[in-house]
């Protein structure tokens, strides 16, 4: 089949450059100053016959391209924007037939058949042959685009203005480049071949940077998407999960009401301790993922700062006591006014202290300040760690990032991820900061 596609496609090409050859020598004939009138009539049909080869020659050849789907490999002019490539062929095409009629009558000798003598000479009688080459490439890759519908998507440069408008920096400096590439192209002829090669270089990087633009679109989508699909998923399980362990929670109740003494009594205890940290855990996987999916209600209002700071310390004054951590809180007399939604603002301050609570060497100080800076509360909560701190601080605020250490304790690893998550779903600033075994944190939010 492809010897077929490929016999017909090199019968239309060569049709259609007789023809084409044909159809000019009647065009020039009939201008000629000494052609006879009464041939009028000849030349007449000499043209329609010419013009009507070409005709079935073109059209078969599109048919051709359009029939003969094989898979195309990449090709490197595929990054070039079609109108730069029609412009290229138009150029080549133009500059033979002006180098055919400046040349010592090269076109003339070929048109009419008469021998010609001399390598140059016959370099000339090729080009046309190049030029009709150029054409027929340029429509066939016309009909292919066309046929692939893949025309529009390489015209690079509309592409570029349509995402960068003409109004914009990027896009008035790139039409500004083009529109004086093109004035020195018309007026200074010697130049043309480097103009264009800088058109079609810049035409290839704009090219390659729409399609890296398109690939982190895809990138990010996917991204997105799979963020989402963990949500859904996290969510969707600590549901199904919800359920037996509310029936396991009220059986384990049960059994604390009953007489159960000895081994069992303790049994029952570690069941009740460790159902309720399971439910913690459940609760924080579904707070973690509409917290980081920005699923969340929320519901701005001007509140004190330092009177929610205050009650989302007080409640961890006893988990201080027991690892003996003395809390010292820096705050200035009058109020700082906010404008965010105080449940989720105190669940983050909540998971602050919580956190503080758990992972701070006992028997030291952790310092909170709040202030008033440029317009803006910041508030900061610093402890020195019990274990090393084997981690960056960009990674502090991951999804179940704890050190090794402290597997041990109730924490879930979700803490800092919601607590940010719920920050920045308010408008705040989020900021982790690790020096050596210090552990600071800073929020950030516009008053």
């Amino acid at each position: 089949m492809r010897i077929f596609w490929l016999g017909l496609r090199l019968v239309s090409l060569g049709m259609g450059f007789i023809f084409a050859m044909s159809f000019v020598r009647a065009f020039s004939r009939a201008f000629d100053w000494y052609v006879n009138r009464d041939f009028g009539w000849m030349l007449a049909f000499d043209g329609f016959v010419s013009t009507a080869g070409l005709m079935v020659s073109v059209g078969l050849f599109s048919l051709v391209a359009y029939c003969s789907k094989k898979p195309r490999s990449y090709r490197f002019y595929d990054r070039f924007d079609f109108t730069v490539m029609l412009f290229f062929c138009v150029a080549v095409f133009f500059a033979c037939v002006a180098l055919l009629l400046n040349s010592s009558h090269g076109f003339w000798f070929f048109i009419w058949g008469f021998g010609v003598g001399g390598t140059f000479q016959m370099a000339l009688i090729l080009l046309p042959f190049v030029a009709y080459l150029l054409a027929m490439f340029t429509f066939n890759e016309f009909i292919i685009r066309l046929r692939d519908k893949t025309l529009l998507p390489t015209l690079y440069w509309a592409q570029f203005f349509k995402a960068y408008p003409i109004w914009r920096g990027i896009g008035f400096s790139a039409a500004l480049m083009l529109v004086c590439l093109l004035l020195m192209y018309v007026f200074i002829p010697q130049a043309r071949l480097f103009l264009f090669l800088i058109v079609a270089g810049v035409t290839y990087f704009v090219a390659y940077m729409l399609d890296l633009a398109k690939e982190f679109d895809a990138a990010n989508a996917e991204k997105i998407r799979a963020e989402r699909f963990k949500s859904e998923l996290i969510t969707n399980v600590s549901h199904d999960i919800k359920t037996p362990l509310t029936s396991i929670i009220n059986y384990v109740d049960l059994l604390k009401s009953e007489s159960v003494e000895g081994k069992a009594a303790e049994y029952v205890q570690v069941l009740d301790k460790k159902s309720a940290r399971l439910k913690a855990l459940i609760e924080d996987l579904i707070e973690a993922s509409k917290a980081g999916t920005g699923n969340l209600r929320v519901d701005m209002q001007e509140i004190n700062l330092l009177e929610i700071i205050g009650q989302a310390a007080g409640e961890f004054e006893e988990g201080f006591t027991e690892k003996d951590l003395q809390l010292v809180l820096r705050q200035p007399k009058e109020a700082i006014l906010v404008k965010t939604d105080s449940r989720h603002l105190y669940r983050a301050l909540e998971n602050l202290f919580s956190n503080a609570s758990k992972y701070a060497l006992g028997s030291t100080r952790v310092f909170a300040e709040v202030a008033a800076v440029d317009g803006r509360a910041h508030f900061t909560l610093q402890n020195t760690s019990e274990q090393p701190m084997d981690f960056a601080a960009s990674d502090a605020t991951e999804q179940f990032m704890r050190g090794d250490a402290a597997r041990n304790t109730d924490g879930s690893g979700l803490g800092l991820y919601i607590a940010k998550s719920l920050v920045e779903l308010v408008g705040g600033e989020f900021r982790v900061e690790i020096i050596g075994d210090l552990f600071r944190v800073e929020i950030m939010i516009r008053m």
